[in-house]
Parts: structure tokens; sequence; C-alpha cells
């Protein structure tokens, strides 16, 4: 498998590399490239082309073509609001969707047939704050997810304690659809479908927890959708530390039988069980990295970003959850974000 890996920009070093993951978790280094501060990159549905988000002031993404050798090549720009942290792309390969972490937005920027940006064609403002005095003083959306729950995209906003719906018209328009509001100071960073249950899973960064949502939804007395207050099924710690944790990645595996978190400050990957309604934590394994904001679940292995060891390394990885020998590790910078692509 062919991964990029973003990396925050250092001085003299590319941002965004390319790694072939052989099958044994060995990882074997390809191509770099000048870019700045990629931080999160995400590969088209159907074309050798990726996108990396410009995590700036300016905010932007650079979308790059990808040769099989890992070569890469610039084939656009478009700007979005300020320091997108993550980016998604529409199963149909039409649209980008980023979130703007300082801007406080969602942009959209509409994708040509081969891939490339052509314009950034919409921006929603999100409102609102929380109770966290530093982290939660306007909205800062950290995730958009697309076709997560039966939801066109949903926007997880870390600075309100929300998750919205949007929709994209068919002239290329972003619509509030709906709002769910999250335990004052959960500060939700990643969502993901549960497999096999109805609702989500979330992750809050400042509550260091896990926790699965029922997304109900009530109309106002015309039938639009407004605000409702998530119904919370189960709520776990992410971690058996008693450190201070900030969660930076949720993931579920192959089968569907557990999801993965990564936890910051801890340096672990704790796992737990989708099939208890109480999401009973299995396994939680030190990462063999510091600061692991990101990682990536490839068949029976593991690849996790260490953001301050300036490395990825590799691991097997169980069906039980539990990390077994090391496999691999490559040297690269402030590694943010891994993207694993086709074989």
């Amino acid at each position: 498998m062919l991964a990029l890996i973003g990396c925050s920009t250092t001085d003299g070093e590319p941002g965004i590399r390319s790694a072939r993951v052989h099958g044994d978790g060995a990882i074997e280094p390809c191509g770099a490239l000048a870019m700045e501060s990629p931080s999160c990159v995400v590969w088209h549905p159907r074309l050798p082309v990726a996108y990396a988000t410009n995590e700036t002031l300016a905010g932007g993404i650079t979308a790059v073509t990808v040769a099989e050798s890992g070569a890469m090549e610039v084939i656009g720009t478009a700007p979005t609001g300020a320091t997108p942290c993550h980016a998604a792309v529409t199963r149909d390969g039409r649209w980008l969707l980023t979130a703007d972490y300082l801007g406080g937005t969602v942009s959209l920027v509409a994708l040509a047939p081969d891939g490339r940006p052509q314009a950034t064609v919409d921006r929603v403002q999100m409102t609102g704050s929380g109770p966290h005095p530093e982290r939660q003083d306007a909205p800062h959306p950290h995730m958009v997810a697309v076709d997560v729950a039966g939801e066109n995209v949903l926007c997880v906003d870390l600075g309100t304690d929300r998750l919205t719906s949007l929709a994209i018209t068919r002239d290329g328009r972003l619509e509030r659809r709906h709002a769910w509001v999250l335990p004052p100071g959960t500060g939700p960073r990643q969502v993901v479908s549960h497999p096999g249950r109805a609702g989500v899973l979330v992750i809050g960064e400042l509550s260091a927890t896990l926790l699965h949502l029922n997304l109900e939804k009530r109309g106002d007395s015309d039938g639009v959708a407004d605000e409702t207050v998530a119904e919370v099924i189960s709520e776990v710690r992410t971690t058996a530390s008693h450190e201070t944790t900030y969660p930076a990645q949720i993931a579920t595996t192959g089968e569907g039988a557990h999801v993965v978190v990564s936890n910051r400050g801890p340096d672990s990957l704790a796992v737990f069980d989708t099939g208890s309604a109480s999401l009973v934590r299995v396994a939680e394994t030190p990462a063999g990295v510091s600061w692991p904001r990101h990682f990536a679940v490839v068949g029976g292995y593991v690849l996790v970003a260490g953001e301050r060891s300036a490395a990825i390394a590799s691991y097997e990885f169980g069906v039980s959850g539990q990390l077994g020998a090391p496999t691999g590790r490559l040297a690269t910078p402030a590694p943010t974000w891994i993207a694993v692509g086709p074989a």
C-alpha cells in the first residue's frame, strides 16, 4: 500500500512524504514534496490524486497527483478559512470540504472530473462558544465527516461542543440542517459511525472521553430541524492513565469489532469493544512514539504518527486489539497524518 504522510512544516524539510507499506509491515520511503504545513491528507475516491490541508492563517488546500513510484506533483490549490485541520472528499468525487479551526468555518471546494480544485464555492461560519476559557472561546471546527450516521456532512466543532449537519445543494451551496449539543466541555474532535449499532462514536479532546451518542432529530413547528441535546448512551475515559490526556484519532477496525483511540499524554493506543453497550476498554498499549496524533490500521498492522518523535512506527495489530511486535519505523519531522491509498 502507498501512504502519504502529512507533516508540520519545519525549516528546510519537505511537508508531505510518500512511503510504501509492505505486506510484512515494513515502511519504505518513496518521495517528498515541499509544502506548507500539510497537516491532513486525503485521497480522491477514484483517482490517483490527494489533497493536503495547508494549516496556516491564510488557509488553503493543495492537490497533488501521485505516481505508482510515490512521486508527487502539484496540480492545483484553493483557498479555505484560517488553519484548515481536516478535509474530506464526497463519495462522488465532486466536492472537497475543510474544517477551518481558527476561521470557525467549513469551506466547500468544487473539484473537476480530473480531481483538480476548480473554486471555493461556499463557506459556512459556525457560531457559539463553550466553557473552556482557552480552547472554547469561539467555534473551532476540527473535522468534517461525510456519510456518517446518514448525514451528508457532519461538522465536529471542538469550540462549541456541537455536531452540525450540513447538506450540499445542487448549485454548490452548504445548508445547515441540524445541530446536536454535547455535554459542556467535551471538546469533540472526531466522529465515526458506530459499527453495528445506531448512533455515532465521538472522542472529546477536552473531556478525554469516548462517547456513544444517539443523534435523534426534532423539527420545529415548520418542520425544519434546528438543535437537539444529543442523547449520551455511554461515555468512558479513553485511557486508564491519570495524567493529562488529549485524545487525537478514532478509527474502527476492518471487521468493526473494535474502535481504536490514540491518547496524547499517556502516548497510548486504547481499544474498545464496540459490541458492548458500555464501550469496554479491552486493551491499552504504549504507542511506541511520542504524541500519537494520527494512526492508520492497515490489514494486520497499525501505523502510528509520533508528532514529537519525528517518526512513523508500525506494529502488528491482532484481532484482539493488542499491539504486537514492531515491524518498521520511518524517520520524518513532525508527522501529523497518515493517508493510506491504493495498492
